[in-house]
């Protein structure tokens, strides 16, 4: 079996002249290609000042020594306009692999899959930063900002930052009863209502009016009244899950249809009237939130 050992570990201070040193090494040739999109990211980083400490590895074999890990960084600092950082630091490992094949298995200790950061992980960063939401799971956290954002983006026309900057709205907005309540509809099973535009419309309907909206929400999110199968509550779930169970119903309603469609439920529920079907054409306007 291919295998791979530590010959030496050391930290260090990174200087240009190490960047260098290392960019213009011999590459393993497990390495990815240069990413240019990568580049980017590490370069907007150093601009923003939010570079740590960096992992570089070379490999040993034979008479060679290969670099295995620290080509995008390396390739980035040695682009930086001068002056360079101050302060930075690098963590450099030297491996010795008894065969090509140990490259192989070397290069994927590094940056593994499965322990990568997901979108879930950052987002509960975030979120745990605010006292107020420890007790919000945190996937629903998550999709409670994305369906601010969706709103502000798409109703509102508000500039809204993407990926995870999206949570600086938390603090802009105050945005924890909001989350909270929806941690409390959504303790009820309901993955017909998790989608960002859903919430689009849970958000602007508790802000148009809190108490009512907890009451109306509810009964979507338990299926409706029981023997009023014209209730808006009833019909909105009825729909939601026919778009959540049927791949054809879900792929011919656009996003902003999900959003049409529980604000003219919504407004039927508060003008006391029943409805048969729900009403998504979002070819004129879309429809404002009664209070």
């Amino acid at each position: 079996m291919a295998s791979f050992v530590l010959l030496k570990s050391e930290a260090k201070p990174l200087t240009r002249a190490i960047a260098e040193q290392f960019r213009d090494m011999e590459a393993s040739p497990t390495e990815r290609e240069l990413s240019p999109a990568r580049l980017r990211h590490l370069q907007e980083k150093a601009e923003a000042g939010h570079l740590v400490t960096f992992h570089w590895a070379t490999a040993k074999l034979g008479a060679k020594m290969l670099r295995v890990n620290g080509q995008h960084s390396s390739a980035m600092l040695c682009n930086l306009a001068e002056p360079f950082p101050e302060g930075l630091q690098l963590h450099f490992d030297e491996y010795e692999v008894d065969s090509p094949e140990g490259l192989a298995v070397l290069f994927r200790q590094f940056d593994d899959r499965k322990s990568g950061r997901s979108a879930a992980d950052v987002s509960g960063a975030y979120q745990m930063l605010f006292p107020e939401l420890h007790e919000v799971a945190r996937g629903v956290a998550k999709l409670g900002v994305e369906g601010v954002a969706w709103y502000r983006r798409n109703v509102e026309g508000t500039p809204v930052p993407s990926g995870d900057d999206q949570y600086s709205i938390l603090q802009e907005l105050g945005l924890h009863p909001f989350l909270r309540w929806l941690n409390e509809v959504f303790s009820i099973k309901t993955p017909e209502m998790k989608r960002a535009q859903v919430v689009s419309a849970m958000y602007t309907t508790f802000n148009a009016n809190a108490r009512e909206a907890h009451r109306f929400w509810e009964q979507v999110a338990r299926g409706g009244l029981d023997y009023e199968e014209n209730a808006p509550a009833t019909v909105l779930d009825a729909w939601l899950k026919a778009a959540s169970e049927d791949k054809k119903t879900r792929e011919e309603l656009k996003p902003a249809q999900f959003y049409q469609g529980c604000i003219y439920a919504w407004n039927a529920f508060r003008e006391g009237k029943t409805i048969k079907d729900v009403r998504a054409d979002t070819r004129k306007s879309l429809y404002k939130p009664i209070e």
